[in-house]
C-alpha cells in the first residue's frame, strides 16, 4: 500500500512537471512571437514603419497580456513587498551586485582580449537604436522589457527547477544566449556567443534572487535598475 501511494505521489509530481514544462514553452514562445504578432495586428489597421514605434507597440501590448493573465499574482506579490523589504533589498544588492561584477569582468576580458577593444553586435546595435530614438527606446529597455524578461526567464522557470543552482544556471543561460545571439547577423559573428558569459551571469544572479525572495517584482524592479543605470551610461557615453 505504502509502495503504491509513492508511486502515485512520483506520477503526480511527474505530471505537475510536465505541465511546469508546457507553461514555460508557452511564455517562451510568446516572449519570441508575441511582440512582433501583435504590431503585425496593429500594422494592418495602421501601419507604422518605424522599428522602435514598431518594438515598443508589439512589446508593450505583450507585457499588458501578461498582466491580465498573472493579475492575481502579481498583485498580491506587490502588497507583499512591505512586509520583507529589508530581507528583499540585501537580497537584491547581494546578488545584483555579484552578477554585476562577473558581468562587468566577463566583459571586459572578452572585449580586450578576443576583440581587441571591440564591443559586442548586440551592444553596438543598442548604440544606434538609442542615438535613433533615445527616449523610446529607453523607455522599452527600463519599463517594458525587464518585466516582459523576468516573467519569462525567472517566473516561468521557477517551478521546474526544485534547486536554485540547476535552476540559475539554466535561466541564466538562456537569458544570456538569447541577448548574445540577438546581434550575430553571419557566420563571422559568431563569437560573440562568448557575451552568453555576461549576460548569463546577469540572469543568473536575478533568478539568485527570485528564488530567495519569491517575489517578482523585486526582480522587476532590479532589472529596470540595471537597466536604467546601463542606458544612462550609454547616453553619456555616445
Amino acid at each position: 500500500m505504502k509502495k503504491n501511494i509513492e508511486e502515485m505521489n512520483v506520477e503526480v509530481l511527474k505530471k505537475q512537471n510536465s505541465k511546469n514544462v508546457l507553461i514555460f514553452l508557452l511564455y517562451f514562445v510568446g516572449f519570441l512571437l508575441g511582440p512582433s504578432l501583435l504590431y503585425s495586428l496593429v500594422n494592418l489597421v495602421y501601419p507604422i514603419n518605424d522599428v522602435i514605434i514598431a518594438n515598443l507597440i508589439g512589446n508593450g501590448l505583450y507585457a499588458i497580456i501578461l498582466f491580465i493573465i498573472l493579475h492575481k499574482i502579481l498583485i498580491n506579490n506587490f502588497k507583499k513587498l512591505g512586509k520583507d523589504k529589508i530581507n528583499n533589498m540585501k537580497v537584491m544588492f547581494k546578488w545584483w551586485g555579484i552578477g554585476l561584477i562577473i558581468m562587468m569582468l566577463s566583459n571586459l576580458i572578452i572585449n580586450e582580449v578576443v576583440f581587441n577593444g571591440s564591443i559586442a553586435a548586440n551592444e553596438e546595435a543598442n548604440r544606434e537604436i538609442i542615438l535613433a530614438s533615445p527616449f523610446l527606446s529607453i523607455f522599452l529597455a527600463v519599463f517594458i522589457a525587464p518585466f516582459v524578461e523576468e516573467i519569462t526567464f525567472r517566473y516561468g522557470l521557477r517551478k521546474i527547477f526544485k534547486n536554485v543552482w540547476f535552476y540559475a544556471i539554466f535561466s541564466g543561460f538562456i537569458f544570456g544566449f538569447l541577448h548574445a545571439i540577438s546581434g550575430i547577423e553571419s557566420a563571422k559573428d559568431m563569437l560573440d556567443l562568448l557575451y552568453i558569459i555576461p549576460y548569463g551571469s546577469l540572469g543568473f544572479a536575478f533568478s539568485v534572487i527570485y528564488y530567495k525572495t519569491e517575489n517578482i517584482w523585486v526582480n522587476i524592479f532590479t532589472h529596470m535598475l540595471h537597466n536604467g543605470l546601463v542606458y544612462s551610461l550609454l547616453i553619456l557615453l555616445v
